[in-house]
Formats: structure tokens, C-alpha cells, sequence
């Protein structure tokens, strides 16, 4: 009887696979929490807008992670199921979103404010918003400023896949994507010192994309490393990881409970706040079994990750009509926009988002 042949050796190991993780839906718990506490009670979180900038890591993360999973899974990126699960996750909830606003400006207000908010939803279903509103004319109406973000996200999903795709095909070395990457976030970085010491506006720097999309592009760079296993996993290395992620944990927390100042905004605080973000994320990913991980797996926390989109959308408008033009609200002002805010994201996450989800998960898993 012949001996049984041997299997060639192989040096390929499994890729990464990202699967869902409840303490990456933490993490959107605690970014939605801090923007709500700017909005609400800015005296307590002044440095709240670190919320969006942890959206814009997680969601390059998210982003690009999948792609390259996708790649390496089919040797290939099919842009277009790409894009209808991309407008299938955000585009339920915001059609809604947009079509109470302007049923509710049809029927309750005048002509002048109705159209504000007319041009408010053409901006926002046009993905520009943020420009419209950094370039100061003819921006939206303040209840629809608050999507400002996802157009920043928007237009990064429209850019960043087919110059993924494109540095794939051409068979673009890992080491020459990676510093393309940095490349970019450095140019990013000093584009917007330039701009702060040229006496740009605020809005300039705070909503435009090109000011803002370091940390998207740093969220690419953390899934670049985790997907091609170029995280080194030495202890000593993890113990480095571990005390630079807690060190930066304690730097975000500083940011937010102090800092609110824009000539620290502008200066240094986004690119130290989004490098803070990244190795955070990076630390959870690598080790996914950390007690920072089990603390975010808190039930109440994941559901409130899971319902943030709707959050972030709708807290606006109630805010502005329980507080009206009030500055300083009551507490029972406050504790009613979270109510509010909270009954009108649920049923809009489980009566309109919830089934297009479902949808979108059947079509990811074939």
C-alpha cells in the first residue's frame, strides 16, 4: 500500500477578517455620547467635536478593512455592490430623516424659513453640504447643518475605493500603498497649518474635507496594517501598544473635558486628536480580549452604537426646537431633547433602517 503523499508546505497565513465586533459599535456609543453632550451641555464637554473625529477614524477603518478583505478573499472590488450596500445602510434613514423636516417645513412654517430648509435638503441629498456651509454662502439652514459630516464621508467613499482599486490592479507594492497613505496625511496636515496661518475662517477649516480627511486617512492606514499583518506581535511591542494607547485615552479625555479653545483646534489638537484616535482603535482591533474591549461590549452602550446614525441626525433638530433660542437650557429642557431625541432615533432605526440593514446583510453574505 502506497504511503499517503504529503501536502506541499505553505507559508500563506489566514488573512485578517473583521467581522462584527460589539466593541466597535462601543466605540460609536461613547463618539455619539460626546457629541451629544457638546450640543446639550457644551459647558461640561467643550471638547464634544472629538465625537466626529472618531467617527472619521472608525469609519476609514471600517471602510478600507473590508475592501482589502474583499480583495483578498476574490482578487477583485466590485465598486458598484459596494456602493448599493453603502446607500443601503445610510440612505433609509436619511430620506426619512430629510422627508419629516421637509413635511414639517411644508405645513408649519413660512414661506422664507420653508425654503431654507428646501435648499438645506438639496445641499444634504447632494453630499456638498460642508463645502456650502465652509464657503460661507448660501449655506443650509442650521437644522440641516449637522450633515455637514456625512457629506466629508461621502465624498471620501467616492474618492478613496477606486484609488484603492486602481493602486490593486496596478499591483502597487503593500510598503508603496502604506506610504502613499502617510503621504497623504502629512499633506493634509500642512495644508491645513497653512490655511490656519493664512487666516482662513473657521468654517473653512472645520467643514471643508481637504481640513478634515486626515482622519479618515489614518483610519485607512490602522486597516493597512491590521489586513496585511504588519503589526509586529512581539510582548514587548504589545506592552508599548498598551501604555501609548492609555496615554492617549488620557490625552482624548483632556480634549474633551477642557479644551474648546480654536487656537488650539487648528494648531495641533485634530492631528494629535486623530493620532490619539488611531492607536486607541489599533490596540482594541489587535486585542480584541482587553478590558478596554469588555468595557465597550456594555449591552446599553452597543445599542446605542448601533442606533448612532439616526442619533447624530436627529438630536439636531429636537435640540433646537426644545431650546429654542435659549443658550443656557434647564435640565428639564436637556432631559427632554434626550428623550426625544432618543424615541424618534429608535423608531426610525427599527421601522426604516432595520429592514434595508437586513437587507444589506443578505447581500454581503452572498
Amino acid at each position: 500500500m502506497p504511503a499517503p503523499q504529503q501536502q506541499p508546505p505553505t507559508n500563506k497565513t489566514p488573512g485578517f477578517r473583521l467581522g462584527y465586533r460589539p466593541e466597535l459599535d462601543g466605540v460609536r456609543g461613547v463618539s455619539i455620547l460626546l457629541v451629544l453632550g457638546l450640543h446639550f451641555t457644551p459647558r461640561l464637554l467643550p471638547g464634544g467635536y472629538c465625537g466626529v473625529e472618531v467617527f472619521f477614524v472608525l469609519s476609514g477603518f471600517l471602510i478600507t478593512s473590508l475592501l482589502l478583505q474583499e480583495w483578498e478573499r476574490t482578487g477583485s472590488i466590485r465598486l458598484k455592490d459596494f456602493y448599493f450596500r453603502r446607500a443601503l445602510r445610510l440612505g433609509p434613514g436619511l430620506l426619512f430623516y430629510l422627508l419629516l423636516l421637509g413635511g414639517y417645513a411644508f405645513v408649519f412654517l413660512n414661506s422664507e424659513r420653508a425654503t431654507e430648509i428646501y435648499k438645506g435638503i438639496l445641499w444634504t441629498l447632494s453630499y456638498v453640504s460642508n463645502w456650502v456651509i465652509a464657503l460661507e454662502h448660501g449655506h443650509p439652514a442650521s437644522v440641516l447643518a449637522i450633515t455637514w459630516s456625512l457629506a466629508v464621508e461621502e465624498q471620501f467613499y467616492l474618492l478613496w475605493p477606486p484609488i484603492l482599486v486602481l493602486l490593486l490592479k496596478r499591483k502597487v507594492s503593500r510598503p508603496w500603498i502604506t506610504f502613499i497613505i502617510l503621504f497623504a496625511i502629512v499633506v493634509i496636515v500642512l495644508h491645513r497649518t497653512w490655511l490656519w496661518h493664512t487666516g482662513a475662517s473657521f468654517r473653512r477649516l472645520y467643514y471643508a474635507t481637504d481640513t478634515r480627511a486626515d482622519g479618515l486617512m489614518l483610519g485607512c492606514l490602522i486597516a493597512c496594517l491590521v489586513s496585511w499583518k504588519l503589526i509586529p506581535r512581539a510582548r514587548l511591542f504589545e506592552l508599548s501598544l498598551t501604555t501609548l494607547a492609555l496615554l492617549a485615552f488620557l490625552f482624548l479625555a483632556y480634549l474633551v473635558l477642557m479644551i474648546d479653545s480654536e487656537l488650539y483646534l487648528f494648531r495641533w489638537m485634530f492631528t494629535l486628536a486623530s493620532l490619539s484616535i488611531a492607536t486607541v482603535l489599533l490596540s482594541l482591533v489587535v486585542w480584541p480580549d482587553s478590558i478596554a474591549c469588555f468595557l465597550l461590549k456594555f449591552p446599553p452602550l452597543v445599542w446605542v452604537g448601533r442606533i448612532s446614525y439616526g442619533l447624530y441626525l436627529w438630536h439636531w433638530p429636537v435640540r433646537g426646537y426644545v431650546f429654542g433660542a435659549s443658550s443656557q437650557p434647564t435640565y428639564r429642557q436637556i432631559i427632554a431633547a434626550l428623550v426625544l431625541s432618543f424615541g424618534i432615533t429608535t423608531i426610525s432605526f427599527y421601522v426604516v433602517e432595520q429592514p434595508f440593514l437586513a437587507w444589506k446583510k443578505r447581500l454581503s453574505r452572498v
